[in-house]
């Protein structure tokens, strides 16, 4: 029964340790993967340009897994550059020829893009091509608009499994050693070799979506890598660290995480159903995974932009008065009339958390009047400029400061500062403005493939 063995690490930069390391030579894996594009830290990464990750815990992390990949002779798929935009791909790539030089190797990787070409994405638009907002938020629009294609400062999308299938095809008929990708679907990355063989659908888009993120399928979870066998049916799933191990309750939440439906994950070309998925413990470490359904539906692709909307300036303090607590929503709301009295509404918005009450969920918390001994506040200040939102953050932050309320017995200040200074420019705000789903006809057109020397 032909079978593939593929290594699976998380994120370079958040750290990689050595137990699991060790036992990639052992593993003999056909391929090792590495993804490392995400969204999770919010658009300002995306639209700014910068990284998320800190560059020397990258390359330590990339040091490690270049190592063993060429020294063993392994092929490699990586997805690098955080947000995944050309300018983070090369910042990566860049990070990626800095360690061939230091360490004497010579090797070539396949190149792919997934940073949108916005003259491309236009044509799309003005063709019919088909899109839908992928979030219920008011601010998107039903469809793609190509006025937010010009607001947004980059766009990228979430590349399916086709352009890396493709770009295999240098790998084993050339002298390419692996690939190297901006955005992409993280588990297009381990389904595209599968689906290259020609497995079952059900059985390589579930492997990717089990291994896409390492370690976070064992007991414990860690910044760790996983071995992953496929077969046409089914796959097996262990950990690489002997300090972990894989059971059905790991493995199925990793299935299940992320997502309002937990049986459905929808993907270029259909979508996963995993309701009649099974999790079986081989061995002690050891699970094997079968029974998912695969259902066609048009292709489209994920994309995203980011568009900037302002600057932004906070201010971070706590409080513990009770008295106060019970008349915090008095106090925002005197606070932000405070502010319009003084510099008008325009331009401008006020912000304020109250974590320990509200903090996170906000207006969809199930409990909202919990009883609390301290909050923890946010002042947040998003204006047109930065001299805008350093103004109206100063003034907001006094005005919390001294407010004055019902049954107050002290006139020292209401809160308490962590920080000095209390008030920190952030700089520059962006949003989401495109999270879109897009019909495409051909998964390569929009992906171009290059080859790269390193030496």
């Amino acid at each position: 029964m032909e079978e593939v063995r593929i290594c699976s690490y998380p994120m370079p930069g958040y750290g990689l340790l050595p137990s699991s390391i060790e036992q990639v030579e052992k593993a003999a894996p056909d391929l090792i993967v590495c993804q490392g594009t995400s969204t999770d830290c919010g658009p300002f990464y995306l639209g700014e340009g910068k990284s998320f990750l800190d560059a020397s815990n990258v390359k330590a992390d990339l040091r490690t897994i270049l190592d063993l990949a060429l020294r063993l002779r392994i092929p490699f798929i990586f997805s690098l550059g955080g947000a995944g935009g050309d300018v983070h791909l090369e910042e990566a790539l860049g990070i990626v020829g800095s360690l061939a030089h230091e360490e004497g190797w010579r090797f070539s990787t396949a190149v792919i893009s997934g940073e949108l070409d916005k003259e491309w994405l236009r044509g799309r638009i003005g063709s019919g091509a088909k899109s839908h907002k992928l979030a219920p938020l008011e601010r998107l629009p039903d469809e793609i608009p190509i006025g937010e294609v010009d607001r947004s400062t980059r766009i990228v999308a979430q590349m399916g499994p086709e352009p890396i299938m493709k770009a295999l095809d240098l790998v084993e008929s050339s002298d390419v050693n692996g690939i190297i990708v901006g955005r992409s679907l993280d588990t297009g990355l381990l389904a595209a070799p599968l689906l290259k063989r020609k497995f079952s659908k059900p059985n390589c888009w579930h492997f990717g979506l089990v291994l896409h993120d390492g370690g976070q399928a064992t007991e414990p979870t860690g910044h760790d890598g996983t071995l992953g066998v496929a077969t046409n049916d089914y796959f097996t799933i262990s950990p690489l660290s002997p300090f972990r191990r894989c059971t059905p309750t790991s493995v199925a939440s990793m299935s299940f995480y992320e997502r309002a439906d937990i049986t459905r994950e929808y993907y270029p070309g259909g979508y996963l159903d995993l309701s009649k998925a099974k999790f079986e413990q081989v061995d002690l470490r050891t699970v094997k995974v079968s029974g998912s359904e695969w259902f066609e539906m048009p292709y489209t692709i994920k994309v995203e932009g980011a568009a900037p909307i302002g600057y932004r300036t906070i201010s971070i303090a706590g409080l513990r008065d009770p008295i106060l607590i019970s008349h915090i929503q008095e106090m925002i709301v005197g606070v932000k009339k405070y502010v319009a009295e003084h510099i008008g509404t325009a331009g401008y918005r006020v912000h304020i958390r109250t974590y320990g009450r509200n903090g996170v969920l906000e207006g969809v918390e199930p409990t909202p009047d919990d009883d609390v001994h301290e909050l923890g506040i946010v002042l947040d200040i998003v204006a047109q400029d930065q001299t805008l939102a350093n103004r109206v953050c100063s003034l907001a932050r006094s005005s919390l400061l001294h407010f004055g309320f019902q049954g107050r017995k002290s006139t020292a200040g209401n809160l308490a500062f962590p920080y000095s200074p209390h008030d920190v420019p952030v700089g520059r705000v962006y949003e989401f403005n495109i999270w879109h789903a897009v019909e495409l006809e051909n998964p390569l057109e929009p992906f171009p493939i290059k080859v790269r020397e390193f030496a």
